[in-house]
């Protein structure tokens, strides 16, 4: 590893059957062992905590480590407070469902977003990249190539719009639950969509709920927000309402 290489960590929600959104997202960062020294340390705090040893999700937090939809809120409020200051940006792309969504239908959602979410993110990167992404099951060697497959028609299509040459292609692999970087893209994708379903159901009524301090204490740390459907990009310029 040198100063200049880039780690990005990528994660997907939405994907139950509750769900009306689904999105991507991505975490960027020079500095993936400070993120993890810091949500190791944070897991072994609370596994020791008094008030804390008797919540069922405590239980698996050693051996999974965090996960938003399984931690207990009082859990995620403490993930929340450190994510808000660890050394990291945050990019998520996002659509509506179609009504006869099923996710065994395969990954063709997953990768419209995700190729547009790394078309924008490497376009700033020539230094070199890469890319974890949870596991998919046990086909997750194969995601693994055609998610590589993405990445390198993302790669040519940039040095032939933008007339440079990539001297490193991103390496992208897979990773299971040790890798606790990716908790960190579990949070910012699973509250950007609880938000953002609480503005569909509410609208402007949201402003006052859990859903809108969840989502407002890690706002900054999100540099861009890209509606696919509507192909709106929004930034601290042009915030996300």
């Amino acid at each position: 590893m040198t100063t200049q290489d880039v780690f990005m960590f990528v994660d997907e929600t939405g994907i139950d059957e509750e769900s009306k959104i689904l999105a991507i997202t991505c975490i960027v960062t020079r500095e993936p062992e400070h993120i993890r020294k810091a949500l190791t340390k944070l897991k072994q705090e609370l596994v020791k905590k008094k008030g804390f040893k008797d919540i069922p999700s405590i239980q698996n937090l050693q051996k999974k480590g965090f996960h938003y939809c399984e931690d207990h809120k009082d859990v995620r409020s403490k993930v929340i407070d450190l994510i808000a200051i660890l050394p990291f940006e945050a990019y998520i792309c996002y659509r509506c469902k179609v009504h006869n969504f099923c996710p065994s239908d395969g990954f063709e959602w997953y990768d419209q977003l995700f190729g547009k979410l790394m078309h924008n993110r490497l376009r700033k990167y020539q230094s070199p990249v890469s890319i974890s992404f949870e596991q998919h099951g046990k086909s997750f060697k194969n995601r693994e190539k055609e998610l590589e497959d993405i990445i390198k028609r993302i790669v040519h299509q940039i040095e032939r719009e933008d007339a440079v040459k990539f001297h490193h292609i991103p390496v992208i692999k897979s990773a299971g639950k040790e890798e606790s970087c990716l908790a960190v893209s579990d949070y910012i994708a699973a509250i950007f969509k609880d938000y953002e379903e609480a503005l569909i159901k509410v609208g402007n009524e949201n402003s006052g709920s859990w859903q809108a301090r969840n989502f407002s204490m890690l706002r900054p740390k999100i540099r861009l927000i890209h509606d696919y459907d509507n192909n709106k990009f929004f930034s601290r310029h042009n915030p996300f309402p």
